[in-house]
């Protein structure tokens, strides 16, 4: 008699298919959807091959918000020395696949769970709103391990890991001991103990290297993009009174809300009106998920409103399985499995179309590869380049970097704290003052246009950078000595 296949093995087959499916969209590409993560990917090989942790090399800094990811890649490439791309590509699918295998097991519990949570998870494994966000070369699938064993454990040691991935996964502590049916004091002891001893030694190097017990990337980017997004200034929202900051707040939360209404993201939106259905029955590590997506989304909202999808993403992934859990609830049982096909078919469908969508992605993001690249070969070795943002265009050039969003430095804040409104005066005192040779920056971008609108003959541009069709042009302006 032939044995059927068990819940672990459905678990891992599905883990499999996810990581397979993820790692067919990298081969796709030579290259990373997000700029940010060439940030991530410079530490790394600056950190492996035996500096300090240094976005320039020499120079020690704190610009970037996960830690974990940056000491997991440089690992990897001592160990394989394999190309940095490839490594975070690879780990993002693999700890997508082992995400999918923790999270398919948590709902497996019960018998009438098991094929809603099966399919579940296929239906994730290819959706490309998960597939894409995991090898973007960012912290994505690592943040999603680690909160899914956080959350189906309750793991201490998961949950200080995961405050080394996102600093934002303190909310774990409140969202898991608050559903916990029994020793809640006892886990949220055990947790806040684990984010402390894990948290420390690195809030001791941040203060160190910038005098902050966090990274300077959250001031950087609130700097540079809320004038943007909400027409006020760093300063200004600092300043806020609680009745403007709660307005802000909830204009936020808005776009936490069209975050699903916008790119491959829309097709999570089948599943909002369904898991509250499969919510009733759920598991406790599922309605703490939740949970931790609404206090997150509270907590953006209120202190870093420059919300992404990359954010939230590990925590939606649990909405799929709820939905089917919902879509049960409302179907016959005779109509399930015709249901299910329809739907795996349905994914397929739209996994296979997202492919070369991801690639015209890859392709336009690879303008900044192809600037790095030409500045790498034409422009001398101590070159020191002035941009934002430096993540692409700062690994392929491997050129001293000066960083005008204020990610890696904080010298640079006074200067911006208007945004991109910054008086042309002062940041020509500052470009000066750090020795730039180039300024690099869209053609008649923010920054490079700013400058030369205030005084023409301030900038020479030397070259010019194409991209597709549609993508803009990365300017090389040479500063006079």
């Amino acid at each position: 008699m032939q044995r059927k296949p068990t819940n672990s093995a459905w678990a891992i087959a599905i883990g499999i298919i996810a990581t397979s499916v993820a790692l067919i969209f990298a081969r796709s590409t030579a290259g990373l959807i997000d700029d940010d993560a060439y940030i991530f990917l410079r530490y790394a090989e600056h950190l492996a091959q035996g500096d300090r942790l240094a976005f320039n090399l020499g120079e020690p800094s704190a610009g970037v918000t996960s830690i974990l990811w940056v000491l997991v890649l440089a690992f990897a490439r001592r160990l394989t020395g394999a190309d940095m791309i490839l490594i975070a590509q690879a780990l993002g699918a693999l700890c997508f696949g082992s995400a999918l295998v923790l999270m398919t097991r948590s709902f497996e519990g019960k018998p009438e769970h098991r094929w809603g949570a099966r399919v579940g998870g296929v239906i994730a494994a290819l959706s490309p709103v998960f597939i894409c966000q995991a090898i973007s070369g960012m912290d994505v699938a690592l943040n999603m391990l680690l909160v899914t064993l956080a959350l189906t454990s309750t793991s201490a040691f998961a949950t200080g890991l995961a405050y080394l991935t996102r600093p934002d996964n303190v909310l774990i502590l409140p969202a898991v001991a608050g559903l916990a049916p029994t020793r809640r004091l006892r886990t949220a002891l055990m947790m806040s103990t684990a984010v402390i001893a894990f948290g420390l030694p690195w809030a001791v190097y941040c203060w160190r290297v910038g005098g902050s017990l966090l990274p300077p990337t959250r001031v950087g980017k609130l700097l540079v993009f809320l004038p943007g997004w909400y027409g006020v200034t760093a300063p200004e929202f600092a300043a806020m009174a609680l009745g403007a900051r709660l307005s802000l707040a909830a204009r936020a939360l808005a776009r936490v809300g069209s975050m699903f209404t916008q790119g491959q993201a829309r097709a999570l939106l089948i599943w909002i009106p369904l898991f509250p259905l499969g919510l009733a029955k759920a598991s406790r590590a599922a309605r703490a998920a939740l949970l931790l997506f609404a206090l997150s989304a509270v907590a953006y909202a209120l202190v870093f409103p420059l919300v992404k999808l990359r954010y939230f993403v590990h925590l939606t992934l649990w909405l799929v399985p709820l939905g089917l859990l919902g879509l049960q609830r409302m179907i016959p049982p005779r109509w399930h499995r015709a249901l299910f096909g329809l739907l795996v078919a349905g994914h397929l469908a739209v996994c296979a179309r997202a492919l070369p969508r991801y690639r015209d992605w890859v392709a336009c993001e690879g303008t900044k590869t192809l600037a790095g690249q030409w500045l790498a070969t034409h422009t001398p070795a101590d070159a020191r380049l002035a941009l934002e943002p430096i993540g692409a265009v700062g690994y392929h050039s491997q050129r001293y970097v000066i960083d005008l969003g204020g990610l890696i430095a904080a010298d640079v804040w006074p200067v911006i704290r208007n945004g991109p409104e910054f008086d042309p005066n002062e940041m020509f005192d500052y470009l000066r003052e750090r020795r730039a040779d180039y300024v690099i920056d869209q053609v008649d971008g923010p920054w490079a246009g700013r400058l030369l609108r205030a005084r023409p003959d301030s900038l020479r541009l030397v070259a010019t950078i194409p991209g597709p069709t549609g993508c803009g042009v990365i300017g090389v302006y040479a500063l006079p000595r």
